[in-house]
């Protein structure tokens, strides 16, 4: 089946999974709306693009895929995005993952623009728990941004794609110069060493928290590749430069979760989420706003 015309409303992976719709499509995959019909219930598909490993590196990349989604299955997290099964079908290489009702957090940032400290700190705390369970596991997530961390209709935090970005770089990123994730997130070791570790996903999660409470990112610039060198030869700027009236204890702990060396971070989320905890009994009302 060619990529181009891949999965129409109707169309059958299996025999068992029917495609309803085209929820998006992005650099790596396309995610389609499907309904289980051996357990009745819906579903998220994602069909990757697997341009992106041709050659001698396609066979490479969907053991990779299917290895590090075998991972992410392994997961039992409220704040994780449940995969429920991979598989190839006429040549294309797809994950069924829990379907969300819900939003990502891209979309609430476009809406809001800024997030209360209560908010931001309640919706990090929920990011955290869910890396707290995948480190713990002893599985990296290395995309942490606000597209892949959805917000369900009851309000809480999922987190997606866990294991995809992992399967593309290591069967591309040496071959094509590919970079992954969004630069605004990238932990310096990441883009200086592709290093991924638990205190690189605890720098996107910080970045992220800089950001809904700031209404931007902390580094801009003209093009990704001016980004990743700020991220990897420039210190974070206190969220405090940016939110003047917010609570030290607050910018301290985004600027640990933000700090260039790794090893000046929290050792993984569950410690992050830990000091978090402690840090929220510590605030008085005025801190939450």
């Amino acid at each position: 089946m060619d990529e181009a015309t891949q999965a129409q409303p109707g169309m059958r992976i299996e025999n068992r999974y029917r495609i309803v719709r085209k929820i998006a499509q992005g650099g790596m995959a396309t995610v389609y709306q499907a309904e289980d019909e051996r357990l009745d219930r819906p579903v998220a598909i994602k069909i990757m693009h697997t341009q992106l490993a041709q050659g001698v590196h396609r066979q490479q990349f969907i053991a990779r895929f299917r290895r590090e989604a075998t991972s992410a299955a392994a997961i039992a997290n409220p704040h994780i995005v449940q995969v429920y099964d991979t598989g190839e079908y006429d040549g294309l290489d797809y994950l069924v993952m829990e379907y969300v009702h819900g939003v990502n957090l891209r979309y609430e940032m476009n809406m809001q623009g800024t997030f209360s400290v209560r908010d931001t700190l309640r919706l990090l705390a929920e990011t955290l728990d869910g890396l707290a369970s995948a480190h713990n596991a002893g599985v990296v997530h290395r995309d942490i941004k606000p597209e892949n961390i959805l917000i369900n209709d009851r309000g809480h935090v999922q987190i997606t794609d866990f294991g995809l970005a992992r399967a593309i770089s290591q069967a591309t990123l040496s071959s094509t110069g590919l970079l992954l994730g969004t630069a605004a997130y990238l932990a310096p070791e990441l883009i200086e060493h592709n290093l991924a570790t638990p205190q690189g996903d605890l720098y996107s999660a910080g970045m992220m928290a800089w950001e809904m409470l700031a209404g931007r990112v902390p580094f801009t610039a003209d093009n990704p590749v001016t980004l990743v060198f700020k991220h990897v030869h420039e210190n974070t700027p206190s969220i405090a430069t940016a939110c003047p009236g917010i609570s030290e204890k607050v910018a301290q702990f985004i600027a640990n979760l933000t700090a260039r060396d790794m090893n000046e971070r929290p050792k993984d989320a569950s410690e992050a989420l830990a000091t978090l905890r402690a840090l929220s009994t510590q605030l008085n009302s005025e801190d939450w706003q």
